[in-house]
C-alpha cells in the first residue's frame, strides 16, 4: 500500500489520483477528512504530521509513501512522519523537496533552503529507501493572479526581470508516481523545473495570448508581496519566501532561470510549457 500526504495539495492530490487510476492500493492521509471530499470507497485517515501522536497505526501495511509538508515546520514534520515510517516497516519514500536546497548550495543560505535540507537530511539519515525530488517554483503559483487579472486585466508582483524556469505540477506528480511504482530510483535526488526560464511579464504575456486579452505587468514591493503571502501562509513562511526571493532579486543569481534535465530523464518525455498550463487553466481566469 501506498501512503499519500498532502492529498488535498497541489501536488499530492495528483498523485493519489493517478495512483488511484493505475489501480494501486492507496491511503490517503489529511487532517480533516470531513472536508477533503474524498471518494467514499478511498482509504483515509486522519493525521497531523506535527502531532506525532496521531500518527499510530496510520503506517499499517503501507510500504511506500509520497511525503511532503510545507512550510517553516517542513523539517519537523517530515521528521515525524519518517520516524513513524521506520517504526512501522516502510521500505521507500518519496519526498517533495525543493530545488531551493540545490540553489542554497551553490549560494547564500535561506530560510526556505533550510528547511527543506533538515527534512532530507532526516529523511537520508533513517536508513529507509528514499527519493527526493527537488522541482522549482510552481506554475500554480499564477492561480493567484486570478482575481486581478478577471477584475483589471493586471498581474503584480514583485520581480520584472528575475526569469525562472518554474514546472508544471502534473510534471511533478508524474515523476513522483513513476519514483513510487517502478524500480531504480531509490538513492536519487531528482532536479525538476520547465524546459523553459520565463520572467513574470513574458508568463504574463503567455496568459495574455491564451485569453485573447491584453493583461498588464504592475511590479510591487516586497514588503506588499509578503503581505499577499501572510494572508494565505503563516508568519515565518511568508518571511522566510520573501528573504529567498529578496536574495535572488538583489544578487541576478540565473539559479531559478536554469533547466534541469529531471522530467525527461524520469518521464521520456520534454516539460511542459507555461502555455500548456495556461490552456489547461484559462478557466480560472475568465
Amino acid at each position: 500500500m501506498i501512503l499519500v500526504t498532502g492529498a488535498t495539495g497541489n501536488v499530492g492530490g495528483k498523485v493519489l489520483a493517478r495512483l488511484r487510476q493505475s489501480g494501486h492500493k492507496v491511503r490517503a492521509l489529511t487532517r480533516d477528512p470531513a472536508r477533503a471530499g474524498f471518494a467514499p470507497d478511498l482509504d483515509v485517515v486522519a493525521a497531523d504530521l506535527g502531532r506525532p501522536e496521531t500518527l499510530q497505526g496510520v503506517l499499517d501495511g503501507v510500504d511506500k509513501v509520497f511525503l511532503m509538508a510545507l512550510g517553516h515546520n517542513k523539517s519537523t514534520h517530515d521528521a515525524n512522519l519518517v520516524a513513524a515510517a521506520t517504526k512501522a516497516g516502510v521500505r521507500h519514500i518519496v519526498q517533495l523537496s525543493t530545488l531551493g536546497v540545490q540553489e542554497a548550495d551553490e549560494a547564500n543560505e535561506t530560510p526556505l533552503g533550510r528547511w527543506h535540507r533538515l527534512a532530507e537530511e532526516a529523511l537520508q539519515r533513517s536508513g529507509l529507501g528514499w527519493t527526493i525530488l527537488r522541482p522549482n517554483g510552481f506554475m500554480t503559483h499564477a492561480l493567484g493572479w486570478a482575481g486581478s487579472v478577471r477584475a483589471e486585466g493586471v498581474v503584480r508582483g514583485p520581480a520584472a526581470n528575475l526569469a525562472e524556469a518554474n514546472i508544471d505540477p502534473q510534471d511533478i506528480a508524474d515523476v513522483a508516481v513513476r519514483a513510487l511504482t517502478t524500480d531504480g530510483h531509490e538513492g536519487a535526488v531528482h532536479a525538476l523545473t520547465g524546459g523553459e526560464a520565463l520572467t513574470t511579464p513574458q508568463q504574463v504575456e503567455i496568459l495574455g495570448s491564451v485569453l485573447g486579452r491584453e493583461l498588464r505587468f504592475e511590479q510591487i514591493s516586497l514588503e506588499e508581496h509578503r503581505e499577499i503571502l501572510a494572508a494565505r501562509f503563516s508568519p515565518e513562511t511568508a518571511d522566510g519566501v520573501v528573504k529567498a526571493l529578496k536574495e535572488a532579486i538583489e544578487s541576478g543569481d540565473e539559479f531559478r532561470g536554469r533547466t534541469f534535465d529531471g522530467v525527461r530523464q524520469v518521464l521520456g518525455r520534454p516539460p511542459r510549457t507555461f502555455r500548456q498550463w495556461a490552456e489547461d487553466n484559462r478557466g480560472f481566469f475568465v
